[in-house]
């Protein structure tokens, strides 16, 4: 089990300051990370204000610089709102960068408002995520000058300049959680699969896992090779009350900024769901991490069972959640639930090399 931390903003001004302070504080927070020896931290993007970055690739440029171990990534990158040259050469860098660091989060987003405002047809949004990637895996891995004849792009003569360290090509996590067709996707083309635990139906999510493992092994794939993460709100205290009565705080009030995104109530009928949802009865009913490190310990042990989790995404740094909150939370989550699952996974190996 693999254990990461993704970013998806909240500014609040009377908690962060400036913006300036904000995007530093996220810095050290990722730095804090690779100290304490989480596998991941990821960026996403939106471009709907105060949420989320509007270019990922520079955060997580950012962070390698800044960082020696813990890999890299998005969550998600959304391909169909992106000439494909610039995310080519954008997170090849990232790559490079951080020497061979980066898992691309890749996904289509779901706010109108970014399409209109990029001027890109959201009826093309599939397509163009499919056509994207199809090129980002060519000009990745093409040697000397290539060419793309798609629906939607047609580049001739083309050759990604930096090339990405990793061979063929950076990890690719694509995420699927309303609709079983990306798990489908998912599983056609041999990528992780990154889905998400705090949706209103979370009965789609055992299903939509066993369509990507068909999948993956109707394709020939090697699903031993392959992860499927999911994503959910964390946080951590010694005392269970308390990370309860804390946990809900932060994530209700996340919560309810996600629910009044931009375009988001128009964009899909889910939205008004989070501006009335307790977190405490998504965490009662399982999909959340808000506990102590041993009811963590016991929850997370529960989703290997039940879906079979090969890597744990958490976000944290929201709902106004103070700089020293955070890091106190990720510091106990690091002691006392991560060597869990280590020494778990360890204990095999140990057992069949003696």
């Amino acid at each position: 089990m693999r254990f990461g931390i993704t970013y998806n903003l909240e500014y609040v001004p009377e908690v962060h300051k400036t913006e300036k302070r904000y995007m530093d504080l996220i810095l050290e927070q990722s730095i804090l990370l690779d100290k304490l020896g989480y596998d991941a931290v990821w960026y996403s993007e939106h471009h709907t204000g105060k949420y989320s970055f509007g270019n990922p690739a520079v955060m997580a440029a950012a962070a390698a610089v800044k960082t020696e171990n813990i890999r890299i990534g998005t969550g998600v990158s959304l391909l169909p709102l992106h000439n494909p040259i610039l995310l080519a050469e954008e997170f090849a860098l990232v790559d490079v960068l951080s020497n061979g660091r980066l898992e691309y989060g890749i996904g289509r987003g779901y706010v109108p408002h970014e399409y209109d405002w990029l001027e890109v047809p959201i009826a093309e949004s599939h397509s163009r995520y499919h056509e994207v990637m199809d090129f980002l895996e060519q000009v990745w891995t093409a040697e000397g000058l290539t060419s793309f004849n798609g629906k939607h792009f047609q580049i001739n003569d083309y050759q990604c300049f930096p090339k990405p360290i990793q061979k063929p090509f950076p990890a690719i996590y694509a995420s699927a959680a309303g609709s079983l067709e990306s798990f489908v996707w998912a599983g056609q083309k041999g990528y992780h699969l990154g889905t998400a635990l705090f949706l209103p139906d979370i009965s789609l999510l055992p299903k939509g896992i066993a369509v990507y493992e068909e999948e993956v092994a109707k394709a020939g794939h090697d699903r031993s090779q392959l992860e499927v993460m999911a994503i959910t709100q964390m946080f951590c205290h010694r005392d269970h009350e308390k990370a309860l009565a804390e946990g809900r705080k932060y994530a209700n009030n996340y919560y309810r900024h996600f629910a009044k995104l931009s375009g988001a109530t128009e964009a899909n009928p889910i939205y008004p769901y989070y501006s009335t949802v307790d977190a405490l009865d998504l965490n009662a009913n399982g999909q959340l991490l808000l506990g102590s490190p041993e009811a963590l310990i016991e929850r997370i042990s529960q989703y290997q069972e039940d879906y079979g989790l090969d890597y744990m995404m958490m976000e944290i740094a929201q709902g106004g959640a103070e700089h020293e909150v955070i890091c106190e939370a990720l510091e106990v989550f690091a002691a006392e639930v991560m060597p869990h699952f280590r020494k778990a996974e360890a204990a095999p190996r140990e057992k069949a090399t003696a």
